[in-house]
């Protein structure tokens, strides 16, 4: 970058020793400040679904948020900013200066684990809601961060796998939403990822990092290191990286400076880095010697949560109606006087994917309540099948502190010896290294002990579940009923969500009360610095057919069902991908049992990425909602009732078999990673092969019909690198207001089988009453028009005659018409 004066002077005050201890995190989410700079340390948080800050709190909880690829479904960039800058405000209550968002990498398959946290399978629209995103964040004050740069589309062997994949790919699909972000959105980070491409890791890749993004786009911000990416000292201070995350460690220090005084890295390079974070540090006021304030760590943040009705209004426009075939939905109030609620989502709904992402939420009304409250009906609850892959934690308040009473359990650290430096009351039964607990937690030979009372609600045979990395050892009233050792998992993060586990049998009485007691020594690796996640759950064991049978009679019993289907609790995470899209467990069969039993059946999919629906025809309706965040029970409440109309439709293709899906199963092969699809990921791929999605790439429905009329462009041809207005007419046909999203594919006539049949171009969402006649206004962006051409290096307009398609989804296009390119 271009140094100012303000820059050289501050960097002609330091040392070499103290630039380059700038360049390595100070620990895991903080920057080393610089006294004689009056630089304070900045400070980093996950967050593309809610800013967790540096570690749970129970006392100052976060707002979830809609996950991203349900932000991606509202199609709604103006939505998306709103939402943006409020998460950027309540970032800067909590004294984050840095959020680890967006994750702009695209839906390459449905079995991505991570594909939650993505915005879609379209470049166009995973920028355009990339870019709101980014600029929501940053009005507020706080740094956001473009992630993972770049093909981190799979987490099968992420640290390790080598993306092959084409330069043309790669611009025109890949590298797109970054570049977005970078050139019109000003992002202040980039990350980058774990992998690498075309034989360079991401850390320490010349032409990716230094060639195009620092000098092409011209990028004046920091390139920080996914945490523990880094695994050179050379290559990635030369090839372009910032910035070393987590510190004290790592490749660079000592090493860098050895390798600068040696001559292998020139102190130029050095200064380019300090002075971006200088950069950085000036956007987020982190450069004006003001003290840390501490709020991140010792005391609850001022109160500045997102707004609770913009979550609502976020969740409800993202929801999609994939199916209304008798027009059931919406559900008037007063119409329905019982209503059975059912499914393993029913009982745990899933508001969040698992890794980094997650946070630790806003308390806000359950399902059953909300959709009591808004029907003004009878709801029963069941949970008709088990999909947990874990044992899971009661709910209903029966397991408690054994010292305080309060709910929850009792964690106590001891390290090497016994010595307790840590005990009090904790509120969940999960604990993570980012709890919050000392640091010792981390040390050889250190222990975590759960302990909790728990009193047995029916007699039954229980399963005790205790999880961990490590050492586990289980005590029921003081007896040692098992230990074990278990496994590090494929991937660190995997220890946070699915972390392995031991069960264990026991007989208990109703109203019997037990302590139990896991002792926990952790496995180094299972974090790489220690102690990862600890869990325990307890429940009776469950008869899947009495189970099944009850939800049966439910909904026989009921006028309307609402079945919540879905993934379960760890089954969507990073870490890992998805080995099926199937649902988990005996849920296709309760499906169909419970239609069966009431056709007034509406299905909830409670899931991050598609799933097969091989029922679909069989029940009333539809509704896609993801991980809706916290404001999931009113915002269905709204959605089923009509009080909002369900707003969203697919940033992803949903097939009727896996076989059917353009890329499936991404598995590195010896290392190396092959793109070989090329650009037919998503709706691209199925266009070009002519199958038929279950439910098509831009497809969902409303509460009302809309007719579209006619479009316009101008007259005559246009210049290569010229933007194509266009003005599109649609009217509501229907009998309640509603709202549209017009979108416009364009078609390039020379029907190269390599290249997809037509591409996302540009799309607008309209509101409007019955009978109401809508101009909409679009802008084809010149780059839609251009092809990477990877023997001149550059973007090339290829003239001709282009078809343009205006319709409500990839694969319903209801108006044509044709432009000249010269």
């Amino acid at each position: 970058m271009v140094m100012n004066g303000d820059d050289s002077g501050l960097l002609a005050r330091l040392t070499l020793d103290q630039k380059v201890r700038l360049l390595t995190g100070a620990d895991s989410w903080r920057l080393h400040g610089e006294a004689a700079l009056g630089l304070r340390p900045i400070v980093m948080s996950d967050g593309p679904a809610g800013v967790r800050g540096t570690r749970f709190d129970s006392r100052n909880p976060s707002s979830s948020l809609p996950c991203p690829i349900a932000l991606g479904a509202t199609w709604d960039d103006r939505l998306v900013h709103e939402l943006a800058y409020a998460l950027g405000q309540e970032t800067r209550a909590r004294g984050i200066d840095v959020l680890l968002a967006p994750t702009v990498n695209i839906v390459r398959t449905p079995l991505s684990g991570r594909g939650f946290e993505c915005f879609s399978e379209d470049p166009l629209l995973t920028t355009r809601i990339a870019v709101a995103y980014v600029r929501g964040v940053q009005e507020a004050g706080v740094g956001a961060t473009a992630k993972h740069y770049v093909a981190n589309d799979s987490e099968t062997e992420r640290r390790t796998y080598d993306a092959r994949i084409s330069e043309t790919v790669l611009r025109e699909l890949y590298l797109s939403p970054f570049e977005g972000c970078v050139v019109e959105a000003g992002v202040a980070l980039v990350m980058a990822a774990y992998n690498s491409v075309n034989g360079a890791a991401m850390t320490a890749n010349p032409i990716l990092l230094r060639d195009l993004l620092k000098a092409e786009w011209a990028f004046p911000g920091v390139v920080v290191s996914d945490w523990s990416a880094t695994k050179t000292t050379v290559p990635s201070a030369t090839g372009g990286l910032d910035l070393v995350m987590p510190g004290p460690h790592g490749p660079w220090g000592d090493q860098l400076m050895a390798a600068v005084r040696g001559g292998r890295v020139p102190e130029a390079d050095i200064d380019d880095k300090v002075a971006r974070l200088l950069h950085l540090a000036r956007r987020v006021g982190a450069l004006n010697g003001a003290p840390d304030d501490g709020r991140h760590d010792d005391a609850p943040a001022p109160r500045a949560l997102v707004d609770p009705e913009l979550l609502r209004r976020a969740a409800a426009r993202s929801f999609v109606l994939l199916s209304n075939p008798r027009t059931l939905l919406p559900l008037r109030r007063g119409s329905v006087q019982r209503l059975a609620l059912i499914g393993p989502n029913a009982i745990d709904p899933q508001t969040q994917g698992g890794g980094s992402v997650r946070v630790l939420p806003v308390s806000r009304p359950g399902l059953a309540e909300a959709l009591g409250v808004a029907m003004d009906a009878l709801v029963t609850l069941s949970q008709g099948c088990v999909t947990n892959a874990m044992t899971a934690a009661p709910a209903d308040g029966s397991l408690h502190d054994p010292v305080s009473g309060e709910a929850g359990v009792r964690l106590e650290v001891r390290v090497a010896g016994g010595a307790v430096v840590h005990d009090a009351p904790f509120p969940t039964t999960a604990v993570t290294w980012w709890d919050g607990l000392p640091d010792a937690v981390h040390l050889p030979g250190s222990e975590v002990v759960m302990r909790a009372r728990y009193r047995a609600g029916t007699s039954a045979s229980h399963v005790i579940g205790a999880a961990g990395v490590g050492v586990l050892r289980l005590y029921l009233d003081g007896v040692l009923l098992g230990e074990a050792t278990t496994l590090t998992p494929r991937d660190a993060v995997e220890a946070l969500s699915k972390p392995p586990e031991v069960r264990i049998p026991v007989q208990l009485q109703a109203g019997q009360e037990v302590e139990i007691r896991v002792e926990h020594r952790p496995n180094a690796r299972g974090n790489q610095a220690g102690f990862a996640n600890m869990r325990l759950g307890i429940t009776p064991q469950m008869d899947e057919e009495a189970l099944l049978q009850e939800a049966v009679k439910a909904a026989a019993a009921a006028d309307v069902a609402v079945l919540v289907v879905g993934s379960a609790d760890g089954a969507e995470s990073e870490g890992y991908d998805k080995d099926t899209m199937a649902l988990s467990g005996r849920q296709d069969e309760l499906v169909r049992r419970v239609a069966a039993a009431n056709p007034d059946t509406v299905v909830v999919v409670n899931s991050g990425m598609p799933v097969l629906m091989p029922w679909a025809a069989d029940v009333a309706a539809v509704i896609q909602v993801w991980f809706p965040g916290q404001a999931f029970g009113e915002a269905l409440a709204d959605v089923l009732t009509g009080e909002m109309e369900p707003g969203g439709r697919l940033p992803v293709s949903v097939p009727r078999a896996e076989a059917d899906s353009p890329v499936l199963a991404a598995l590195p092969v010896a290392g190396e990673l092959s793109y070989a699809e090329g650009l037919l990921v998503g709706y691209r791929g199925y266009d070009r092969t002519g199958s038929e999605p279950h439910f098509s790439f831009g497809h969902g429905l409303g509460y009302t019909d809309w007719t579209y009329e006619s479009f316009a462009a101008p007259e005559g041809s246009i210049m290569a690198g010229q933007d194509l207005p266009l003005t599109v007419t649609v009217r509501n046909s229907g009998e309640r207001a509603g709202r549209e999203v017009v979108q416009v594919y364009l078609q390039a006539l020379d029907d190269d089988p390599s290249r997809p049949l037509r591409v996302l171009a540009a799309f607008a969402s309209v509101s409007g009453a019955p009978g109401e006649r809508v101009e909409v206004r679009l802008t084809v962006p010149a780059r839609s028009f251009a092809r990477f051409d990877e023997s001149h290096g550059g973007w090339a307009w290829q003239p001709g005659t282009y078809a343009l398609h205006v319709g409500r989804s990839s694969r319903d296009l209801r108006l044509t018409g044709e432009v000249v390119l010269r």
